[in-house]
């Protein structure tokens, strides 16, 4: 049995657990080895270099995937936030050292689960198992779709052709015209590969020239 409570409902809405009967949740924490750690902002969760078979779920707060270059400037590469998971493919792979640090953007609560039992298969909880298993390959394969996009969205060669393409990106994701991005400005620039602020006067003249509106992290396509 685990030796901690998770509230069902909050876990159940989360990508991994999103179909696993009530009946199962126990049980199958406990064969997943699941432990819950507290991080401080900025501490780290895992290093680069690192092999784990663990991954995450943010269950408080959120966490960014980080990496850095030869002179060690940080770029975030990736943000994830209450109910999302992350290290997955990692924690599947086993063996394969990570490229990015991840670690905690604000003092965060997540839950670690060792992937390695999704193969040891329990009559008790053998349902859940394959629940999970196919909630990770399902999320697995998003977050090469968002990779893709990643990549579509830095394609363009000027700074107001890669902000262009990921914001009309993001209002694809979103179904909407306004929205809020998961960036601060220098997070939105380590993101797209720009200066700050190069990338914050282009923000400002999109604006004056009434392309969108923007408060902070709140964008408006116009």
């Amino acid at each position: 049995m685990t030796s901690f409570v998770i509230d069902y409902e909050l876990l159940s809405q989360t990508r991994a657990f999103t179909g696993v009967d009530e009946s199962d949740f126990e049980a199958l924490l406990a064969h997943l080895k699941a432990k819950i750690k507290q991080y401080q902002r900025d501490e780290m969760i895992f290093c680069a270099g690192q092999r784990s078979h663990r991954f995450g779920i943010v269950l408080v707060g959120s966490v960014h995937v980080e990496g850095s270059d030869a002179q060690g400037n940080i770029s975030v590469m990736g943000a994830f936030h209450a109910g999302e998971m992350f290290g997955e493919a990692y924690a599947v792979l086993g063996n394969v050292p990570l490229l990015t640090n991840v670690v905690a953007a604000e003092p965060s609560e997540v839950l670690l689960l060792d992937v390695r039992q999704l193969t040891t298969h329990v009559c008790a909880v053998c349902t859940g198992l394959d629940r999970l298993t196919t909630n990770l390959l399902q999320s697995i394969a998003e977050k090469n779709v968002m990779l893709s996009r990643r990549i579509q969205d830095a394609a363009p060669k000027s700074i107001r052709g890669k902000l262009l393409a990921y914001l009309n990106t993001r209002t694809q994701m979103e179904g909407s015209r306004e929205f809020d991005i998961p960036f601060n400005r220098q997070q939105l620039a380590d993101y797209l590969g720009v200066d700050r602020s190069a990338l914050s006067a282009v923000i400002s003249s999109l604006a004056r020239q009434g392309v969108i509106k923007v408060h902070r992290s709140h964008f408006e396509m116009l």
